[in-house]
């Protein structure tokens, strides 16, 4: 693409971030291809490289995993696309071969990681970026639906199943998902449109995050614990049996508290959540019934899933953008 410039948001210290022109990246590798990004969004995370609780990140940066893209450059060894393909992105490159991508976390693997969050591997929060082993972790768009439908498949999506799947989530439960923020959001409407959850329980002290799940038909009910007492809501919602699983996703003290205290005899909490510091369990309540508590970063084994159940209208992000 010969010697360019373009914008890009650099991170280049806690709290310090501008954006700069920077140079347009180049195929390094022949797995490699060349996006010009067409659609993109900060995430969470990255709110939290931003505070200075990642630390593993190293600056200076481009931020962002969450895109899509025209593919304007590709590698020899890229099969399966073509310049000016449309595709979606997962938050990360992987090359599939380690012995952790081979494990099933590629996540963790040891010749790629996510974008924006290591060294030499820059984000997409930039008109360009460069995708190593492309192949692997580029996905086609499908016909007929626009970068707005897919733009949340690869990472919040994703994270959403992650957390979804780990609650083993099935029909006719009942879910309650505490921190309705993207991620919350996505994981309400894959507790109900999906996996089929009878009732679904959103709560959040941003009374506009809990208009905008109830409107779109993801929730059955809203708690604003500013207004009243979660867990006694929660108890009162299930005739005080609690909730088959909980889906955490805002990462304090008071929704991992409330979140335990629930959950019915054998439910499940999954937090999705990046911690900031320590924070306590109740596990004098947790042994006594029987609850599990499941955590981790997504693996990306629900990508193409989502895509598909995108393409079939069963789910819909729009509301959220």
């Amino acid at each position: 693409m010969g010697e360019m410039t373009m914008k890009a948001l650099v991170y280049h210290s806690p709290h310090q971030f501008s954006l700069d022109e920077v140079p347009v990246p180049q195929i390094q590798d022949p797995g490699d291809a060349i996006l010009r990004v067409t659609l993109a969004t900060p995430c969470t995370s990255d709110i939290h490289i931003l505070e200075g609780h990642i630390p593993f990140v190293r600056w200076p940066i481009i931020l962002g995993h969450e895109f899509c893209g025209e593919i304007v450059e590709l590698g020899s060894a890229v099969e399966g696309f073509k310049v000016g393909d449309r595709v979606s992105c997962l938050p990360g490159a992987f090359c599939n071969e380690c012995v952790m991508c081979k494990s099933g976390y590629p996540s963790f693997c040891l010749h790629g990681g996510c974008y924006g969050n290591i060294k030499d591997l820059h984000g997409a929060l930039a008109e360009y970026v460069r995708i190593p082993f492309a192949a692997q972790t580029m996905k086609h768009i499908p016909e007929g639906l626009a970068e707005e439908d897919v733009l949340l498949a690869g990472d919040m999506l994703g994270t959403a199943w992650f957390g979804i799947t780990n609650a083993e989530v099935k029909k006719g439960d009942s879910v309650a998902v505490f921190g309705v923020g993207p991620v919350g959001m996505c994981a309400c409407i894959l507790a109900k449109k999906v996996f089929e959850a009878e009732t679904v329980i959103a709560v959040d002290l941003a009374q506009y995050r809990l208009d905008a799940v109830l409107n779109a038909g993801v929730a059955d009910y809203i708690i604003n614990p500013t207004e009243e007492d979660a867990v006694k809501r929660i108890r009162e919602i299930t005739h005080k049996r609690g909730v088959n699983a909980v889906v955490e996703t805002a990462g304090v003290q008071s929704t991992m508290t409330a979140a335990a205290r629930s959950l019915g005899i054998g439910g499940i909490l999954s937090t999705i959540s990046l911690f900031a510091k320590p924070l306590e369990l109740p596990l004098d309540l947790m042994p006594n019934r029987n609850l599990q508590l499941r955590t981790g970063i997504q693996q990306c084994q629900g990508v193409d899933t989502i895509l598909e159940l995108i393409k079939e209208g069963k789910i819909d992000t729009r509301f959220m953008l």
